[in-house]
């Protein structure tokens, strides 16, 4: 059956079976992910998918249901299904269906450029950043070497008269060298993410790689202290991405984060301002509103150090007496809403990277962190990592380090943030930092 006539025929069953309020989410995607290893196309997949959740108000409660076939039987399978789940809901939270709001922003998450794009092509590609890569003299293996693309399209509709649709694309290719210096081995990575294939050029990328792999090299071991910190944007990132739930409202009304009603109180340095941002041009999470049918907006969640908002869907903005922040969101059509960030980042300030040298003078700069699912405690905010990078003298990068754990507190990181750098960054990522200026952090060495 046809999508549009099953949306109808779906929707006016629902209301005839007795909801009083019926929607339909839909996703559908295509992608192509080609690995190749020594000259050859070791994986080449092609993927399709579709799904479809309907939910239906019964008795001021919503029933939920989802599926991948659409035909007669799926229709009646959605609709039963709906009815005997909203019958076991037992807590008594406002469950909403959305009217829609006036306007919805443009956003730039699709490229016309990868429309039809030539697999062929890919594959040529992903062969000559291998052939590059292995070009430099001490690259003995290569962990990874890939090109993919992927596309989606997704909308709501409901008995309420919202239509909304939206689609994105994405183009990356990445590459994982190995180097040997002294049967030493240390890997680099060097990715891309562009608009069309023109864009991807295997030398830059394979010198990337190779770059990141080689500083890499004769690592040592720093003696255990308190130190003044750069954290550098990518490490920042992986912080940032690990404790985004302190922020979810949803979280906080679990009393799993302690940011519950803090808003208004100051939990970083003022000169720390961390944005969501679901209008981000080209970001990889942009979309003109949430998966609630709620148009999606610039947000500061901190601001100038103080807690503005936490991010809210329109069930927990309910519970909270305020409006919501455009940040219901769900994992896939098959989950339910929940309340995540879209653009998640901290903004950059004016200092590059190597100003933050001279003006650490002697110090770390922590580039690469480890053990994140394990290590952190997204509840308490208390972290600690292995971790790599390099110690630096006279503001200069003096020499690698390695085997060191750093460790300490998000909530108290925030605070201790010095000075923050221009080189906002958004690795292969949703969530984006720039490098930071860290007071002191501790660091166990040698």
């Amino acid at each position: 059956m046809e999508f549009k006539s099953f949306k109808k025929m779906l929707l006016k069953k629902g209301i005839e079976a007795g909801f009083e309020e019926c929607e339909i989410y839909f996703s559908e995607g295509e992608s192509i992910s080609i690995s190749v290893y020594e000259g050859e196309v070791e994986k080449y997949s092609l993927d399709k998918a579709f799904g479809l959740s309907f939910r239906g108000k019964l008795d001021g409660k919503i029933g939920y249901s989802f599926t991948e076939i659409m035909d007669f039987d799926a229709i009646n399978m959605l609709i039963k299904n709906a009815k005997e789940s909203a019958l076991y809901i037992e807590n008594d939270d406002t469950q909403f269906i959305y009217e829609g709001d006036k306007e919805y922003e443009k956003v730039s998450s699709y490229s016309e450029k990868l429309e039809n794009i030539d697999a062929g092509k890919m594959i040529e590609l992903v062969l000559d950043l291998e052939k590059e890569t292995k070009l430099y003299e001490n690259v003995v293996n290569i962990n990874g070497c890939k090109i993919s693309y992927s596309s989606s399209n997704y909308g709501i509709y409901n008995t309420k008269g919202l239509e909304l649709t939206n689609k994105s694309n994405i183009l990356m290719s990445y590459v994982v060298p190995v180097v040997e210096e002294n049967g030493e081995k240390q890997d680099g990575i060097g990715y891309t993410i562009a608009k069309s294939l023109d864009e991807i050029d295997p030398k830059i990328i394979a010198k990337q790689g190779v770059k990141e792999a080689n500083s890499k090299l004769n690592g040592k071991i720093i003696p255990s202290g308190n130190y003044k910190t750069i954290l550098y944007n990518e490490a920042m990132v992986s912080l940032i991405g690990t404790f985004a739930d302190i922020f979810s409202a949803d979280s906080a009304q679990k009393g799993l984060s302690l940011l519950k009603d803090k808003e208004g109180e100051i939990i970083a340095n003022e000169i720390v301002t961390i944005v969501d941002n679901p209008l981000l041009e080209d970001g990889l999470a942009s979309t003109p509103f949430d998966d609630e049918g709620v148009a999606t907006f610039k947000k500061e969640i901190v601001s100038r150090g103080k807690l503005t908002t936490l991010l809210h869907n329109l069930k927990t903005a309910n519970k909270a007496n305020v409006k919501t922040t455009g940040n219901g969101f769900k994992a896939s059509y098959s989950s339910q809403v929940g309340v995540e960030p879209s653009n998640l980042y901290i903004e950059k300030g004016e200092k590059s990277f190597e100003e933050l040298m001279d003006l650490v003078g002697e110090g770390v700069v922590i580039t690469d962190l480890a053990g994140l699912h394990s290590g952190a405690n997204s509840i308490t905010g208390d972290f600690s990592l292995a971790a790599k990078g390099f110690y630096i003298k006279d503001g200069k990068k003096e020499f690698p380090i390695e085997q060191i754990t750093v460790a300490g507190n998000y909530f108290d990181l925030l605070k201790q943030i010095e000075v923050i750098g221009n080189d906002l960054k958004f690795p292969m990522s949703s969530v984006g930092s720039p490098s930071v200026i860290i007071k002191e952090l501790s660091i166990a060495g040698s």
